[in-house]
């Protein structure tokens, strides 16, 4: 009997920077995912909570023997009061088809089956709470989908809650704090767009929107809301992600805009911490050097410091010394 050929076929994915923007938020900042799934499925977790990163990679085999490769937006598990509970999120790009049900329900029974208890006599899977993100308005899209699964012995049924980006304003974003919905507001204007950067009021008006959108995320983090990290990573997946990729086509929004965000991407507290642990390092080597009897061109070329960087540490070491 021949050898049965196993054949990859290519990642059924999207591998965009708005996955990757969602995937990011997603994976590091619990901050912004804990507020997110409680408005999503009416949870009430805390930071107490404990969020465990699941495989978000599954291979479907089909009838050929040929294998799919589905990768699934996000896929963890959040466990409080010794209740674990199992989630399964998608953002979707694309405007809204009754087909995604299918990806979703797909992507559903693969998790559930690598999860799966059985014994001899019973096979028992779990669905995980699963829920869609359109990025795009849709006229189309339900509030809540549903899967309905028919058995030889019933039926049994799980709804799929849907959110669209274009329901929310900035306070109400800020207001329930689903701070993960931050980076694709620039949807909201996709439509209009090239309006916007024909016209130099309008920019200056997206300007002053996402400077107070900033001003915003600055007050949480100062109030504790949110982590340093997760104010990084939000500019940063939207000043390099979803901003500069959905107005790559509009060039003087572009610039205004990505030049500003940029500008806070450089002012980063993550970046901060990293510039200043530098020069602190760097100041000990050159107080090392100097301690050695090191000239001061010789710690020039060594380290690149300046002579007056270095005049200024040896000054600090004389006072030191009194």
């Amino acid at each position: 009997m021949p050898i049965e050929q196993t054949v990859m076929k290519e990642p059924i994915y999207s591998n965009i920077e708005y996955d990757d923007a969602f995937r990011t938020m997603e994976g590091k900042c619990d901050d912004v995912l804990l507020p997110f799934v409680n408005y999503f499925f009416g949870e009430n977790y805390d930071h107490t909570a404990v969020i465990t990163r699941m495989r978000n990679e599954h291979i479907i085999e089909h009838e050929d023997h040929s294998k799919d490769k589905r990768i699934s937006d996000s896929h963890f598990a959040i466990t409080q009061n010794d209740i674990c509970k199992k989630y399964h999120l998608e953002c979707e790009s694309k405007p809204y088809d009754g087909s995604l049900l299918v990806r979703l329900f797909e992507y559903g029974t693969q998790v559930a089956i690598e999860d799966a208890e059985f014994t001899e006599d019973v096979l028992h899977i779990r669905m995980p709470h699963t829920g869609l993100l359109l990025l795009r308005a849709s006229k189309k899209a339900p509030r809540k989908a549903k899967i309905l699964i028919e058995t030889p012995e019933g039926s049994a049924s799980y709804s799929i809650p849907i959110i669209k980006e274009a329901d929310f304003t900035i306070d109400l974003i800020f207001e329930k704090k689903l701070y993960l919905l931050i980076p694709f507001y620039i949807f909201n204007f996709e439509k209009d767009l090239d309006h916007i950067n024909r016209d130099e009021s309008r920019i200056e008006r997206m300007l002053e929107l996402y400077k107070s959108i900033n001003d915003r995320l600055q007050k949480e983090l100062a109030d504790g809301n949110l982590s340093s990290r997760s104010y990084s990573v939000i500019i940063g997946v939207t000043t390099h992600g979803v901003f500069s990729k959905l107005t790559a086509n509009y060039s003087d929004l572009n610039a205004k805009v990505g030049d500003y965000m940029g500008g806070k991407v450089l002012d980063l507290p993550e970046t901060i911490f990293f510039n200043r642990g530098v020069e602190q390092g760097t100041a000990r080597i050159v107080e090392n050097m100097l301690k050695l009897g090191k000239s001061c061109s010789d710690i020039m070329e060594s380290t690149g410091c300046s002579e007056e960087m270095i005049r200024q540490i040896e000054e600090q070491m004389k006072t030191k010394t009194v």
